[in-house]
């Protein structure tokens, strides 16, 4: 994937949703601030995608946010994947990460994550 298709989703997001999306997903951009630096946590990261508990080609894969939970978003242009490494579990859907978040924003809802969180609709 090509970075700068990712850059310009995330600023999408931001602008959409803020930087904290539904009070759980922190969005990574270019930050002082490591814990949110796309760079740094994609660095932080990269080791997922060779893991043997899932069954994902991640090569192409970028790291775009990570909810309150640990849970780890990612997309490649196709599809956004969200996983919980915790507990070895994934979910993926064939949408963009601002869709995604639109998704979980009108109240289509996943129980991989907390019922809480979806249907909110609020910028934070």
């Amino acid at each position: 994937m090509k970075t700068g298709d990712i850059q310009v989703e995330l600023k999408l997001i931001i602008q959409q949703f803020g930087q904290n999306p539904l009070g759980f997903f922190w969005i990574l951009h270019k930050s002082e601030n490591e814990n949110l630096d796309f760079e740094k946590m994609n660095e932080r990261w990269a080791f997922i995608k060779n893991e043997s508990w899932h069954s994902l080609n991640m090569a192409s894969y970028a790291l775009w946010a990570i909810s309150d939970n640990g849970d780890l978003l990612w997309w490649n242009s196709e599809q956004t994947v969200a996983m919980r490494p915790r507990d070895y579990e994934f979910i993926s859907l064939a949408v963009a990460p601002s869709q995604f978040i639109r998704l979980l924003a009108s109240g289509v809802t996943h129980s991989f994550f907390p019922k809480d969180l979806c249907g909110t609709g609020e910028k934070t």
